[in-house]
């Protein structure tokens, strides 16, 4: 079994703080790229049918265009591969979009990635998001409506102007939903986005690193406490109810992934696709692939990948992947790290520092 990922590029607006590969909504390209998405799927999987464990509709926002077209790739989905008995289909959702919730419920979708991001409209406004904490709650009773058991809601902590009573504030509200799973980020200011220009200019008044390692371990303890298990830095669930998608790459079992900018992973190879809605639509009429790049995996990357992907989750890794690495000593006596029956993994301090953690163990492999 493997994975399938689905990229829809449109989105309502560009939120100032996204780098992804999107576009603001252009219902005119909506079904020539579709159009474009299954061709390639038809290609990539020419000659064989693949057997597929989960599903994952990201963007982009896949709420946003019409619900007939996750329809219809569901259904040409189902029409050349062969689906577990137990398959998991995630779909991102973003909450003005709730009146397309039914529909997709009804395509086959049976996990919904709520993207909330926060519960306090000042938050929300600071972030660009177009909801108001009104709206997503009224959009996670429709999602509810619609018959979706299996929720998961994104919050954002580190919004500008943000306190750490606003994030309290918001987990607790969430945490009273009673979804299913919960995904909590850092905001993060990427490169070329609206947030890093003002950055630059001294116009965002972010929360200190102190603050937000605050509200990262509010967001822990709350969601321990409230029976939700975290599986990964980032990702908390009910038993059972973690993302098998996620797990599945984290532990990098194959994927193929269509549309734009999609990666893949089968066979020992990563692939990515153009970036650039025309282009790749365009080559994709014409060859039925847009592969832009692809890589090899020698047995020093799969080294590297298996130290970042393993130490995001909580049983780490083994320690023999480290016996090269010279600052291992180091961050184990800043107890960034812990040694435990032949396993290095992140302590809790170590979990809001895992990228530097990570840099620091494979800069010397």
């Amino acid at each position: 079994m493997s994975g399938l990922y689905i990229h829809i590029p449109f989105c309502g607006s560009r939120c100032p703080y996204c780098d992804f590969s999107f576009v603001v909504r252009k219902d005119h390209h909506a079904e020539r790229y579709v159009k474009a998405l299954l061709k390639e799927f038809r290609t990539r999987t020419a000659g064989n049918r693949p057997q597929y464990d989960t599903i994952f509709f990201g963007g982009g926002t896949p709420s946003e265009i019409d619900p007939r077209f996750l329809n219809g790739i569901l259904a040409e989905v189902q029409s050349v591969a062969d689906l577990s008995s137990r398959i998991e289909i995630t779909a991102e959702a973003n909450p003005e979009d709730r009146d397309h919730f039914y529909p997709i419920r009804e395509s086959g979708v049976n996990r919904l990635s709520l993207g909330v991001q926060a519960l306090d409209n000042e938050s929300l406004k600071a972030l660009g998001r177009r909801h108001s904490k009104e709206s997503a709650l009224a959009a996670y009773d429709s999602a509810r409506c619609a018959g979706f058991d299996n929720i998961n809601i994104d919050l954002i902590f580190g919004a500008p102007d943000q306190s750490r009573l606003d994030w309290e504030n918001t987990l607790d509200r969430a945490i009273e939903l009673d979804p299913e799973h919960f995904s909590v980020y850092g905001l993060t200011i990427e490169r070329d986005t609206a947030f890093d220009r003002r950055r630059k200019k001294g116009q965002l008044p972010l929360p200190t690193e102190g603050v937000q390692a605050d509200m990262y371990e509010a967001a822990v303890e709350r969601l321990g406490e409230s029976d939700y298990i975290q599986y990964e830095i980032s990702n908390f669930s009910k038993p059972g109810k973690a993302c098998r998608h996620n797990i599945a790459c984290w532990e990098r079992q194959p994927y193929l992934g269509i549309g734009l900018s999609a990666h893949s992973f089968l066979n020992g190879c990563r692939t990515w696709n153009n970036r650039d809605l025309m282009a790749y639509i365009e080559k994709v009429e014409s060859t039925g692939l847009a592969i832009e790049e692809e890589e090899i995996i020698s047995d020093e990357s799969e080294q590297l990948e298996q130290i970042m992907l393993g130490l995001r989750r909580p049983d780490g890794i083994p320690e023999e992947l480290t016996r090269h690495a010279t600052k291992l000593d180091d961050l184990l006596e800043s107890r960034l790290i812990e040694r435990t029956n032949g396993r290095i993994r992140l302590t809790p301090p170590g979990l809001l520092l895992a990228d530097l953690v990570c840099a620091e163990l494979v800069k010397e492999l």
